[in-house]
């Protein structure tokens, strides 16, 4: 009975935290923001104008508008932001990239290129936009997100979903922004998470979904151990009864 009403105690624990987003109220919204350009992206940078001999210079390749192309050819041909947020384009040369968003980039690089192109047109995307996600996941893994924009929430649905183990209580962020690394955990019981800086992932985040309470005790032995206790002091009251 001691064994029983311990486990029963500890799983009733554990099923408070299994509700996502308790008490969450109506019409909330959230701005969605934009993928900022850190050091370590690639970018696909696109140019365009009406003099198309003007732009061939700047383009990586000369299927650069095919965007249908394999994902890994164009990482290759893409601009490296090096650890000091610059590129190193043609004939402009070093240009600043991180810290803006890809809009903001475009817009910033057409100023430069006046000089060179009679009304440049400019699209910048980031190629390697990815996250990762481990531990209590049904399928976890690295996705590529092409649309460089991605809520937590969403990741772990990518994955799958939580496996019957998982703590959503406390899941473990790993961010690596401009060559420093930051780890929060975020607690996905609670609606305030969705108006923290966390519910949207950004490039190259990981996250760690842990175990549970109860999937611990069992991984560390605790209720074998709480098992042994309980048997023994079982036997001293059979003996000194």
């Amino acid at each position: 009975y001691i064994n029983l009403l311990l486990l029963l105690l500890l799983f009733a624990s554990c099923s408070n935290n299994k509700l996502l987003f308790k008490n969450i109220p109506e019409n909330l919204s959230i701005a969605m923001p934009e993928a900022i350009i850190t050091n370590g992206d690639i970018l696909d940078i696109n140019i365009g104008s009406l003099n198309r001999e003007s732009t061939l210079i700047f383009s990586q390749n000369s299927n650069h508008n095919n965007w249908s192309q394999n994902l890994d050819t164009r990482k290759i041909d893409g601009y490296l932001v090096d650890s000091s947020g610059n590129i190193d384009m043609p004939i402009i040369g070093i240009i600043k990239a991180s810290g803006f968003t890809c809009f903001e980039f475009s817009e910033f690089l057409k100023i430069s290129l006046k000089e060179y192109v009679l009304n440049p047109s400019v699209r910048t995307k980031i190629l390697n936009f990815r996250v990762s996600i481990l531990g209590e996941v049904s399928k976890p893994g690295t996705f590529n997100v092409i649309n460089q924009n991605i809520a937590l929430t969403e990741l772990i649905s990518s994955a799958g979903g939580f496996t019957n183990n998982a703590d959503p209580s406390k899941v473990l962020i790993i961010r690596n922004a401009n060559n420093e690394i930051e780890t929060r955990y975020v607690d996905l019981t609670s609606y305030e998470f969705i108006n923290s800086e966390y519910y949207f992932l950004k490039q190259n985040d990981e996250v760690y979904v842990r175990p549970d309470n109860a999937s611990l005790a069992f991984d560390f032995g605790i209720l074998r151990k709480i098992g042994s206790i309980a048997l023994i002091a079982t036997t001293l009251l059979l003996i000194f009864r």
